[in-house]
């Protein structure tokens, strides 16, 4: 490790040049060179080292390919504009962006639909305990009923919820599909 260290010491102009050179990220040559660094302590060799200084530069490469495949991945990812090209790239968006009103009304229909398939007393623990904000023990008090009764009308009205809305995000079930 010893001779990792001295080495790292005696080449690290040498592997910021390096770096400067071969990244995709100008600038970027420091923590790259802290990246070597950190995976020559992180991983430390089994054997001795023959060859310190070409083991910390086979180190620098492997982390350069990192960097490299990490860069060009980002790159797809963004956009570069200057400021002008911003307003410009930003205003083309907006005429992509559609607004869908349909879509919440018929959501909303459906939640009341399968709302009113509950038994009375699970749909009144449920929506006094979610909409309301009220304890186990005032609904309770309300229904006449324990609280572990309130809660298991809460259960079984969320797994009502659950499997209705588990089933036609599937789409048709085998079974439909031989009708």
């Amino acid at each position: 490790m010893e001779s990792i260290t001295k080495s790292y010491a005696q080449y690290r102009a040498e592997l910021v040049v390096f770096f400067a050179r071969r990244t995709r990220e100008p600038g970027s040559g420091e923590d790259l060179v802290q990246l070597v660094y950190e995976r020559l302590i992180r991983y430390r060799p089994r054997a001795p080292i023959k060859d310190p200084a070409g083991y910390l530069f086979q180190t620098a490469r492997r982390v350069l390919i990192s960097a490299n495949r990490r860069a060009r991945q980002d790159q797809g990812r963004y956009v570069h504009c200057d400021a002008a090209g911003l307003d410009t790239h930003a205003q083309g968006l907006s005429r992509l962006w559609v607004q869908e009103d349909g879509g919440q009304e018929l959501a909303h229909e459906e939640f009341e639909r399968v709302l009113g398939q509950l038994p009375g007393n699970c749909r009144t623990a449920l929506l006094r305990q979610r909409r309301d904000g009220w304890s186990y023990q005032q609904i309770a008090q309300e229904l006449g009923v324990s609280v572990n009764t309130v809660k298991d009308y809460i259960v079984k009205a969320l797994e009502h919820f659950k499997n209705h809305f588990s089933m036609n995000s599937a789409g048709p079930s085998a079974d439909e599909d031989r009708s």
